[in-house]
């Protein structure tokens, strides 16, 4: 081979070919940045980060095992580089001769490479970056966990505080989910075991919007919304590894009229995971296949339902073990004489209860996901500021909680349950002292104290008997009852391409469906018909379905982000439904 005469030089500003005939920008910056090591089955497999400059200015890292620097296989960096957006100088050989020169120097820099979020030695990882100092963790783009993607809204840290932590003001429930996001981080260093909390009631009380509040706080919402409950254990616990060490708000309208898994054995297994704070052992074929690395979590996860679990349990003709219900908390919704869940409310006298409580409702959702994410990021630079103080001070608040309601405590589940609340507390205590949450603590403890005490009664008293839903055997009442349903929805009137300004989109978002060209679109948060409900009304053609598994169906509206999942009524085929009920207009 010819020796080149001209050679190579690399600097911040861009790769330069340097001959007798001057020196030529022929590529963007580019370096071997760090060296690094991820499992695999147990064994160390050696990385290479190579950092570079895209087409449009910006900086990005892709990561190689360390088998594609050899000679033979460096065409694997120069190939994913340029789908990464790098152009490499358009010569040939000389995309090889950059490569070759890149790798000659090998950084001092490491890195490991780990499968999930989380705590890591004094950091904390997250989807979106690294807090804390210390040993560099990068997480694994190619994760088998179903990885929580933490997002920032459009907003800001004060809007949050302003909005959704104020309205919590309002709710004990509010304030007990939104402190379970902030606890959840603290689980680990306090050695303490994952649980979960089921919020129950009847529909139309606002419980949803709890899952809103807790979501905002780690900023979790994609385009379809909260995360949705899995079907299968595989599923649950790449949910829960995922979200390791924060909070798994599942709001079971994201299962979108497709799940098959009845609750109280979703429960069961989440226990049973719980019980544990990891995964089962799989295949080790299976989990090389599906990359995944990471097994165990701490996570406080967070549901609700209609009826308790403890009722739904004991009218399916099953019990909850004792350990179950330790795990799985179920706290009632509504306190007697509160509007839904907000029991906090001062209310002038002319104001309507429930009128209230829909607007301060639909409030919140939109302010939840604009200024996601904004609180829980301030709370990681604190607390990992100084890991060891702010577990000390965690430590002080749940003392203190437990001291407060030890005369309440008559059993050691008890005892067990008040600890999971208690350490709510010391989150949103800790909040409190970093400036993040708008809130006193007094009210905050006696808030969730209440919630804790709804908890206990729950447990000693007989279950609600849940109506078996199978019982509903003609269309009348079913198409009657949707019917009413219909007259209580917020239903927006749409035309296809019409334009959607931004007040528009905030109307359309906090909206509970659409009226659009004779077909009712109804969001599956805003109405929970049961299975045997939905399967007369696809029998009778009023629910429109494309998939013999799920009762919903794909639509893009504008103005509400991604591509979501529908009720769709068909208007004229209830409306002929009702008509027949009514029967010949009277003479």
């Amino acid at each position: 081979m010819k020796k080149s005469h001209d050679r190579i030089e690399r600097s911040k500003s861009g790769v330069f070919l340097v001959s007798a005939n001057g020196r030529r920008r022929i590529a963007a910056p580019i370096r071997f940045k760090a060296i690094g090591h991820r499992l695999s089955g147990g064994k160390k497999i050696a990385m290479a980060e190579i950092a570079f400059v895209t087409r449009k200015s910006a900086k990005v890292s892709e990561f190689f095992d360390m088998s594609a620097t050899t000679p033979r296989n460096r065409n694997r960096i120069i190939d994913t580089l340029a789908d990464s957006d790098y152009r490499w100088p358009t010569e040939s050989k000389l995309p090889e001769r950059l490569i070759e020169h890149v790798l000659a120097r090998e950084p001092d820099r490491t890195f490991t490479m780990v499968g999930a979020p989380g705590w890591y030695e004094d950091a904390i990882l997250t989807s979106r970056r690294q807090f804390g100092k210390g040993s560099r963790f990068i997480l694994d783009p190619n994760a088998g966990a179903n990885v929580a993607r933490m997002a920032l809204g459009k907003g800001s840290l004060e809007d949050w505080q302003a909005t959704v932590a104020r309205t919590a003001r309002k709710s004990s429930r509010l304030r007990l989910m939104i402190g379970a996001a902030f606890a959840a981080l603290l689980l680990r260093r306090l050695n303490m075991d994952s649980f979960a909390l089921n919020l129950f009631g009847t529909t139309s009380t606002g419980k949803t919007s709890a899952l809103y509040a807790a979501g905002s706080v780690a900023g979790l919402f994609g385009d379809n919304g909260l995360p949705g409950w899995a079907d299968s254990i595989p599923g649950l616990e790449q949910l829960a590894v995922g979200h390791r060490d924060g909070i798994l708000p599942l709001d079971d309208t994201a299962d979108e009229g497709g799940s098959t898994l009845p609750i109280q054995k979703k429960a069961k297994l989440f226990a049973f995971m719980f019980a544990r704070n990891r995964g089962r052992n799989l295949d080790k074929s299976y989990e090389k296949k599906t990359n995944l690395s990471v097994k165990e979590f701490r996570v406080i996860a967070l549901s609700t339902s209609e009826f308790a679990l403890k009722a739904i349990a004991e009218s399916a003709a099953t019990s909850r073990i004792g350990g179950e219900e330790v795990r799985f908390i179920d706290v009632p919704a509504v306190e007697p004489g509160a509007a839904g869940i907000f029991d906090c409310l001062q209310l002038a006298a002319d104001e309507n209860p429930t009128e209230v409580r829909q607007r301060l409702v639909n409030e919140l959702r939109l302010h939840a996901v604009e200024n996601q994410g904004f609180a829980m990021d301030r709370y990681m630079r604190r607390v990992t500021k100084n890991p060891e103080a702010a577990v000390k001070r965690a430590k002080f608040h749940i003392a203190y909680f437990e001291a407060e309601v030890s005369s309440k405590l008559a059993t050691g589940p008890d005892r067990r349950i008040a600890a999971n609340f208690a350490v709510i507390y010391a989150g949103a205590a800790l909040a409190i002292e970093y400036g993040i949450l708008p809130w006193k603590k007094r009210e905050t403890r006696a808030a969730i104290e209440k919630c804790m005490v709804g908890a206990l009664a729950t447990i000693r008293r007989s279950p609600t008997v849940v109506s078996n839903p199978g019982t509903i055997s003609n269309i009348e009442g079913v198409a009657r009852e949707l019917d009413a349903d219909l007259q209580r929805l917020t239903l927006v009137s749409l035309r296809k391409g019409e334009r959607c300004s931004k007040e528009e989109a905030m109307r359309r978002e906090s909206a509970d469906g659409f009226r659009v060209d004779g077909d009712i679109l109804i969001k599956p948060r805003s109405w929970r018909p049961s299975d045997a409900a939905k399967e007369l009304l696809v029998e009778h053609q009023i629910l429109r379905t494309q998939r013999s598994d799920a009762a919903t169906i794909d639509r893009k509206v504008m103005g509400v982000p991604g591509k979501r999942r529908y009720y769709v009524i068909d208007q004229e085929k209830l409306e002929g439904a009702l008509a027949t009920l009514a029967g010949p207009p009277s003479l």
